[in-house]
């Protein structure tokens, strides 16, 4: 069954080419908007444990270290 592909929001203004300009730590949908993918790749690859988070309160963040050693 083909799933209609979910955009995520936009967040911040950040500049998925410029990792200066990325926040110390990454919500999901900055996450979504750095890597290009949908929100349910996002979470998929989060649960998967393929990109690594922390969780501040009821929020998941990705450390920009960690975003782009998956990036690389």
């Amino acid at each position: 069954m083909n799933m209609p592909l979910v955009h995520c929001p936009l967040d911040a203004n950040i500049d998925p080419k410029n990792p200066d300009s990325w926040p110390m730590w990454l919500s999901v949908p900055e996450v979504c908007k750095v890597l290009r993918l949908s929100l349910s790749t996002v979470r998929q690859l989060l649960q998967a444990r393929k990109l690594r988070s922390r969780r501040f309160g009821r929020q998941l963040r990705v450390h920009k270290a960690d975003l782009l050693a998956f990036t690389n």
